[in-house]
């Protein structure tokens, strides 16, 4: 009886206390990329695995630096302009449709209305491009999620020995079994997602900036930041790749109107084709094979559990609960056909 009071009151206090959760998540996911890296220079060059973690950890943070001094200054200016130029954007795409279309609209009243529902579903955009109060949270949780990721590397063999405690003896060499193929498939599909983000954010780049000035004269506006947005929301199965290919659609659309809008969603389809049947079988392979509904089900139960870190982590946890089914239930060896009687031939139909 204790021991379930106990469980209640350990899962009433998690639930409770979930918001603090992220910033460790993040910091376990970074600690799980990092930690091959770090035991194999550990082991190459004989140094000790906090030597290793400080080595990375700097020649990652000075790669940031890098990065940030030549794009942040095109990408921050660019998210200005966005969101101070947001109701241009919409009023010219209002325009486009009522022109293009012969649609009986009032323009500046659609704009109006058009703008409150963002608005109301994603916040004031000048309130997130001035993030005021939210700085010092996010730069918390920016620490924590540094100082965790650190600590879960060095202390890796202590976390797994840890939660083996709680296993039963005679399962530990079965769990840690599982464990394994887990790892397998959940190492895979991180590291192809970030490949993939590295390489939809690039051609969408090449694409909205070169190939839309060789067609019309002049790149798509904000070209890089909504490239860097396609790259991220693809890691977002389902809702991520629709909402990067509509993003990309409306400035068009409102930008040279409603042909070379229809090229933009042309370029993503054929590069999400390409992407699913040409890059994610070399990249990811077929570790993480869910069915469509799978999919679409754990992305929208994530969503309503933990937010957008729930669309995140969404298909690794699905993939997680497959492996465990497989692994415990795995599938019968002969055809389903061979548990099903044959039908005898009626004597109309006998020869």
């Amino acid at each position: 009886m204790l021991k379930w009071i106990g469980t209640f009151l350990l899962i009433w206090f998690i639930y409770h206390v979930r918001s603090v959760f992220p910033p460790f998540v993040v910091g376990a996911i970074f600690a799980y990329l990092l930690l091959p890296l770090v035991n194999y220079m550990a082991s190459k060059a004989k140094i000790k695995r906090a030597h290793a973690v400080a080595i990375i950890y700097l020649t990652f943070g000075a790669t940031l630096v890098v990065l940030g001094w030549l794009f942040l200054p095109v990408v921050g200016d660019q998210m200005v302009q966005f969101a101070q130029n947001r109701v241009e954007i919409v009023r010219k795409v209002v325009e486009q449709a009522v022109t293009s279309f012969n649609w009986q609209l009032d323009v500046e009243d659609t704009t109006s209305q058009i703008l409150s529902s963002i608005e109301e579903g994603l916040g004031n955009p000048g309130e997130i491009v001035h993030l005021g109060g939210l700085v010092s949270h996010g730069l918390l949780a920016l620490l924590v999620c540094l100082v965790s990721s650190i600590y879960f590397i060095l202390d890796s063999n202590r976390v797994g020995a840890f939660c083996l405690r709680f296993v039963p003896e005679k399962s530990r060499a079965t769990m840690v079994n599982l464990s394994s193929q887990m790892n397998v498939i959940l190492s895979r599909y991180v590291r192809g997602q970030l490949v993939l983000i590295i390489i939809m954010s690039t051609v969408a780049w090449l694409f909205l900036h070169y190939g839309m000035q060789a067609l019309t004269g002049m790149p798509v506006k904000y070209a890089l930041l909504i490239a860097i947005l396609s790259g991220f929301l693809e890691i977002i199965p389902v809702l991520g790749p629709i909402l990067a290919t509509s993003i990309a659609t409306l400035v068009g659309f409102a930008q040279f109107g409603p042909g070379m809008a229809l090229a933009i969603i042309a370029f993503y389809t054929i590069a999400r084709w390409t992407e699913d049947y040409l890059i994610v079988p070399k990249v990811i392979g077929h570790a993480v094979h869910l069915h469509p509904l799978v999919v679409i089900f754990a992305v929208l139960v994530g969503e309503i559990m933990a937010g957008a870190l729930g669309m995140l982590i969404a298909i690794p946890v699905a993939a997680m609960v497959k492996v465990i089914i497989d692994f415990t239930h795995p599938e019968p060896g002969p055809p389903l056909e061979a548990f099903v009687a044959p039908v005898q031939p009626g004597p109309e139909q006998a020869v």
